[in-house]
């Protein structure tokens, strides 16, 4: 049967393995303090891929300057083919088990990886530079939805003007939406025709015409009907533009790990291999945890289950300090700049877009020995406390979470009462 995609010329997938390998070359590359790609790198990797940024780039650009390099970078760690370090210096390190293993894929899987990262796990309001609103996230809903009332290959246009979104061959489009618009571009479902700008404008579309491509037209009716946007991508509860829509809600909750049981059927393919789920095999045994409050010269060595959750975790720190746990908390991943990482959440707070912490077992987070994060109690009056993964012992069948060592007297929580 004649595949409904030629594979072999998918640009994003030589421009990802090309991003692999200059990451590769490069072990334990640094990062910036926020844990992007420093300046030279993306310099570096842009003259070797196909879908270069746009012309007003320089030698000194930011990561956010490079539509491609952004995404890519999203893919290869939000899929743990390499793990952020946060530390005194932020690098890069391969999981080379896991890359050995997106290096096996045929093609079609490879393919297929990178749409199910894309679509699942990445957090998009890392690269739409709009918060939390999800203006830019709905063209994966209704934005592609009124590009498949096109035919295929009519030229189309692109406006973010919404008095003109009823002219025959128009699509709207909110000024957020770039780089959504483009990954369609880069997945192989339209053709598009690029703006010409002297600098970047995150508040003006960048593209001003699309082409529905055959395959666009058949992959798109699929993810619209078998797995939409709103519901499969796992940050996308927390896009405001997307309460009260009037998407079909699936009847039974989603299993995330079968997203690729459709394109299989699309693509004739019914032993299409899927890298997720990531952790297959998660840790076992127990980690070994050094919580520290450096000001009051306090630490507490804490032995933690793999299977414990991070609010577990934050109750064993508020007995070993004696606190009253009392407030809220919240994990930080990136210590160095808390709101450019990971953030889990205390489950009461109503008010936060994290992952609540009772959700979230150690063995979800490819701990790392040496790695810090942080922990802050009392989101006002912000006790800062530092972990450190000190061992990872996943021999260990001590199945009860307990305090390993004391140094230091508990300070006061309260040292006013």
């Amino acid at each position: 049967m004649q595949p409904p995609y030629d594979f072999s010329s998918c640009l994003l997938i030589d421009d990802f393995d090309t991003f692999v390998r200059y990451l590769e070359s490069n072990p334990n590359l640094p990062l910036t303090g926020a844990g992007d790609l420093k300046a030279a790198d993306l310099w570096a990797i842009n003259e070797r891929v196909n879908y270069k940024a746009p012309h007003y780039v320089t030698a000194r650009s930011r990561q956010a300057d490079y539509p491609l390099l952004g995404f890519l970078f999203q893919i290869a760690t939000v899929s743990r083919l390499f793990i952020i370090q946060f530390s005194n210096v932020n690098t890069l390190m391969p999981d080379v088990a896991r890359i050995d293993a997106y290096r096996s894929l045929t093609l079609e899987e490879k393919y297929v990886f990178l749409l199910e990262t894309a679509w699942c796990y990445l957090d998009w309001t890392v690269l739409d530079g709009d918060g939390r609103s999800g203006q830019g996230a709905d063209w994966f809903r209704t934005g592609v939805r009124q590009l498949l009332r096109h035919p295929v290959d009519a030229a189309v246009t692109l406006t973010q003007d919404w008095s003109l979104r009823n002219r025959t061959l128009t699509v709207f489009a909110s000024s957020m939406a770039n780089i959504y618009v483009r990954a369609g571009h880069w997945f192989g479902w339209y053709d598009v025709r690029e703006i010409t700008r002297a600098k970047r404008d995150k508040y003006s579309l960048e593209i001003d015409q699309l082409k529905l491509s055959p395959w666009g037209d058949q992959c798109l009716t699929t993810l619209l009907l078998e797995r939409p946007f709103r519901y499969w991508n796992k940050n996308a509860g927390q896009f405001v533009f997307f309460d009260g829509d009037n998407d079909i809600e699936p009847e039974a909750s989603i299993n995330i790990n079968t997203f690729a049981e459709p394109l299989r059927t699309l693509l004739g393919e019914p032993d299409l291999l899927s890298l997720y789920p990531i952790n297959s095999k998660p840790p076992t045994g127990e980690f070994w945890l050094r919580v520290e409050l450096p000001e009051h010269g306090v630490s507490r060595t804490l032995a933690v289950p793999a299977t414990s959750t991070l609010d577990g975790l934050h109750g064993l720190i508020q007995k070993s300090v004696k606190f009253d746990n009392d407030h809220l908390y919240n994990f930080y991943l990136n210590w160095r700049n808390p709101l450019n990482g990971e953030c889990y959440s205390s489950p009461e707070d109503d008010w936060s877009e994290d992952p609540p912490a009772d959700t979230i077992w150690l063995a979800q987070l490819n701990l790392y020995e040496g790695q810090v994060w942080l922990y802050v109690f009392d989101l006002s009056t912000r006790w800062e406390f530092y972990i450190t993964v000190v061992r990872h012992l996943p021999d260990a069948v001590e199945t009860k979470a307990r305090v390993v060592e004391k140094v230091g007297r508990s300070p006061k929580q309260y040292p006013d009462w």
